[in-house]
């Protein structure tokens, strides 16, 4: 069932035209939409890197001031619909992006004086993302008889998995952009067996994606992510226990900087762009009203073709059919 008010709610909050009783839906310095249970939007702050918690408190406090009618509908029509559960013996990645700064010697670092030449990112923290994996993509990172020093590269399907879905920078990109299904150009992605008991396995390797801006004056303009990959996977009795990786490399495109809009960053002076990822050890713990949400990509880009999210050949079999009418 349609729900018409929170309809109503996203559409002010999407055309930046709010009501004058309330706020613009933003929570500022995050990527997070507000609005209350009646469809009210609400409005808050983060100031510095560690004022989520406050800023969120601060919302909370504004909430439990509003008039009832306000906070709740009089009424509530349809059904409860929860988040769906993850896939049945699989795995839920949490994924974290964000720019990266250098210092004089080169090492990298957050963000901070002239590093992004001077401009930062509308979310002044990593921005969060996740990525599902199946039973069976779980079972192909376990080799069936592991030997120390063996390596086996990640099957094709799921490393794609991992780089098109897994490897999108939402504090860039402020989900207006994703890469294509044939972003991927170069790519090798592989476990090496560090010890055989209990089971724990290096994961290497690299990717080039290639892809193409889409806002206005950038049209032309090729995005680019040329990185390496690093991590560890540990197994106990078959099961993934422990997933930390991370990928870092140059990043060329189009950016949102906030006040300033969409901006460039050149292949001649390129972002230095990091993704950190770990297995989320509470997913299939969490009791359904308290699920945490699929992916941007997941929830709205395959809404209505799931399968091409387990399988990024179909979708690119898909798009390509799409690009010949």
């Amino acid at each position: 069932m349609k729900d018409e008010t929170y309809q109503a709610a996203w559409g002010r909050f999407y055309r930046s035209k709010p009501l004058a009783t309330e706020g613009s839906g933003w929570l500022k310095g995050t990527q997070l939409v507000l609005m209350t249970a009646a469809g009210r939007l609400l409005e808050g702050h983060v100031k510095g890197k560690d004022g989520m918690a406050a800023a969120l408190r601060q919302v909370l406090d504004a909430y439990a001031k509003l008039p009832e009618a306000e906070r709740r509908p009089s009424e509530l029509k349809g059904e409860v619909q929860p988040q769906p559960p993850p896939p049945a013996g699989g795995a839920v990645l949490t994924i974290y992006d964000r720019p990266l700064g250098r210092g004089e010697e080169g090492r990298y670092r957050l963000p901070e004086g002239q590093d992004l030449g001077g401009r930062r990112t509308e979310a002044p923290g990593g921005q969060r993302s996740s990525l599902w994996l199946t039973a069976e993509e779980c079972a192909s990172l376990v080799p069936p008889e592991p030997r120390k020093g063996q390596s086996v590269p990640i099957p094709a399907r799921l490393a794609k998995r991992l780089w098109l879905y897994g490897l999108v920078p939402q504090s860039l990109w402020v989900v207006e952009g994703t890469w294509r299904p044939d972003s991927v150009r170069e790519g090798d992605l592989s476990l090496t067996v560090e010890q055989v008991e209990p089971l724990r396995m290096r994961l290497h390797g690299s990717v080039v994606m290639v892809g193409k801006s889409g806002h206005k004056g950038f049209e032309d303009l090729e995005k680019r992510y040329d990185a390496r990959l690093e991590g560890v996977i540990e197994v106990v009795e078959k099961k993934i226990v422990r997933f930390d990786a991370v990928a870092l490399g140059d990043y060329a495109g189009e950016w949102f900087t906030g006040h300033e809009r969409w901006k460039a960053a050149t292949p001649e002076a390129p972002l230095a762009l990091a993704f950190a990822i770990e297995l989320d050890r509470t997913a299939y713990e969490l009791p359904p009203e308290r699920r945490r949400p699929r992916s941007f990509m997941h929830a709205y880009i395959f809404r209505e073709r799931e399968a091409q999210f387990w399988d990024p050949d179909l979708w690119r079999a898909d798009w390509e059919k799409r690009q010949k009418k």
